[in-house]
C-alpha cells in the first residue's frame, strides 16, 4: 500500500484556495436558489440531508479488510520460540455477488484475511490474485455478498466535481470524507493509468476504499496519498506542530473492474515485457542493458539505443514506456522508433509476458 508516503513534491496552496472559493460560491448559490423553496431548512441542513443520503446508499459497497500474519521468533537457546501477531487494516470494494472484493496489496504476506461488511458480518477471505502494476488484490469469500453499489462513470468527473470517500479505520464504523476533484495525473509508482486527484483528508486504513460521486455511485478506489509539509519560511515550529497538505489519488473504477475481471478469470493479469534496463535522458529513454533472449534482444535492440516512440506515441520518461508495455497484451507486435548513432530507426518487437504479473 502507498498510504502516507511522500510520493513527490507538488505545490497545492493555489489549488486549495481555488477549491475553497468554489465551495463558498456554491453554498451562496444554493442559499439563493434553494432557500426560498425550503423555508423550514437552511442550506447547510439541506446539504447535510443529501450528504447522509449518499453515504447511506454507498456504504454497503465498502468493507474492512483485516490481514494477519503470525511471526515466529527464535529466542535464546533452550528457551524456545515466541509467536507474535502483525495486523494490517485496509479497505475493499465489493465487485459482485459471487464473493469477489477488490483491495490494495498488503505490507506483508498474511496468513489469515478477514473481511468485515457494513452490517458487521465477518467472513474469511482468500487471495485470488495480485496485479503489481496497479497494486490491486482480488479477494474471494464463500458467502454471498450484499447487493453491490452501482458503478459510476469516472470520466464524468472533472476539476471541481464533488466526491465522497468511504474507508476503514480502527473501530466498528467506516470513516467518511468529502472533497473536490483537482484533476487527473500519472504517478511513477502507479504508471498503469491516470489517477483521480482529490483534495480530501484520508486516514490510515483507507487504502482500497471507495470514491463516491454525488449520485452514490462508486467511481474510484483510493490508492495513494501525496503529503507535503507546509512551508513556514523563517518560522520553524517544533516538528510535532508542523502541518502537512495532502492530496489523495484514486484509480478509476473502470481500471479496477477491468483488472479484477482478468484476475478472476485467469488468476493474473497478462502484461507485456520488453526486456531492457533503461534510464531517462533529455531525448527519450536510454537503454543501458538488453536482457539475453528477451523480446528486445531478439528484435535487435542494443545498449545505448534511445527509445523515442512507442507505436507513434512519444516516450519521454521510463514510466511512460513501462505503462505502454505493461498495458499491452503479450505476444503483440509493437513498433519502436529509436535513435542509434545519430540515425533514427524503426524496430518491430513481439512483446513477451511479464513474469511478476503471475
Amino acid at each position: 500500500m502507498l498510504n502516507n508516503e511522500n510520493l513527490y513534491t507538488s505545490k497545492t496552496n493555489s489549488i486549495n484556495n481555488y477549491l475553497i472559493h468554489t465551495f463558498m460560491y456554491i453554498l451562496l448559490f444554493l442559499a439563493i436558489t434553494v432557500l426560498p423553496t425550503e423555508a423550514n431548512n437552511n442550506v447547510l441542513q439541506l446539504f447535510e440531508k443529501e450528504f447522509k443520503k449518499v453515504i447511506k446508499t454507498a456504504s454497503p459497497a465498502v468493507v474492512k479488510v483485516l490481514a494477519t500474519q503470525n511471526v515466529r521468533n527464535r529466542l535464546q537457546e533452550n528457551i524456545g520460540n515466541i509467536t507474535t501477531l502483525q495486523q494490517d487494516i485496509s479497505s475493499g470494494i465489493l465487485l459482485d455477488k459471487n464473493g469477489h472484493i477488490a483491495t490494495t496489496s498488503f505490507s506483508f504476506n498474511p496468513n489469515y484475511i478477514e473481511v468485515v461488511f457494513h452490517n458487521n458480518k465477518k467472513s474469511v477471505a482468500k487471495v485470488i490474485g495480485i496485479d503489481k502494476l496497479t497494486d490491486i488484490v482480488v479477494l474471494k469469500v464463500d458467502d454471498e455478498l450484499p447487493k453491490r453499489v452501482k458503478q459510476g462513470d469516472s470520466t464524468q468527473l472533472g476539476t471541481g466535481s464533488f466526491v465522497f470517500t468511504i474507508g476503514s479505520t480502527q473501530g466498528n464504523h467506516p470513516i467518511v470524507s468529502f472533497g473536490i476533484v483537482c484533476g487527473c495525473e500519472f504517478l511513477p509508482e502507479l504508471p498503469c493509468d491516470e489517477l483521480i486527484k482529490i483534495n480530501v483528508p484520508i486516514s490510515p486504513g483507507n487504502s482500497g476504499g471507495a470514491v463516491i460521486n454525488t449520485s452514490g455511485e462508486v467511481v474510484g478506489m483510493i490508492m495513494a496519498i501525496l503529503t507535503e509539509q507546509t512551508d513556514f519560511g523563517l518560522l520553524q515550529p517544533p516538528i510535532q506542530l508542523m502541518k502537512t497538505q495532502e492530496i489523495t489519488f484514486a484509480l478509476p473504477i473502470e481500471t479496477v473492474k477491468s483488472v479484477a475481471d482478468e484476475i478472476i478469470k485467469n488468476g493474473k493479469v497478462s502484461r507485456g515485457w520488453l526486456g531492457v534496463d533503461i534510464e531517462t535522458n533529455n531525448y527519450g529513454v536510454f537503454i543501458t542493458r538488453v536482457v539475453q533472449d528477451s523480446p528486445a534482444h531478439k528484435s535487435g535492440l542494443l545498449p545505448r539505443d534511445i527509445i523515442l516512440e512507442f507505436n507513434n506515441d512519444p516516450i519521454r520518461h521510463y514510466f511512460e514506456l513501462l505503462r505502454r508495455v505493461g498495458t499491452t497484451t503479450p505476444r503483440t507486435d509493437i513498433t519502436l522508433k529509436i535513435q542509434r548513432d545519430g540515425r533514427v530507426l524503426s524496430h518491430t518487437v513481439k512483446l513477451g509476458e511479464r513474469q511478476d504479473s503471475k
